[in-house]
């Protein structure tokens, strides 16, 4: 029996992604997607060419921080 390879991907499925490479099987799969969140911040995700779906995200974008006003 093979593992299945899946796809790691940069950005959005709606909004142009960009390939990075791809992994053989999920485990391995999301570890490289979630090296390449660390190392450069933004949003990844694992597809599966196969079943036409993302079978795992992250989004390690920095927020802005929101800032509350003194309590008095």
């Amino acid at each position: 029996m093979s593992v299945p390879t899946f796809d790691i991907f940069h950005g959005s499925l709606n909004n142009g992604a960009i390939w990075i490479e791809s992994a053989d099987g999920l485990t391995s799969a999301v570890e490289l997607m979630n090296e390449c969140a660390r190392k450069r911040p933004g949003a990844y995700f694992v597809f599966d060419l196969y079943h036409q779906k993302i079978l795992a995200s992250v989004d390690s974008s920095r927020k802005p921080m929101l800032l509350e006003p003194p309590p008095w």
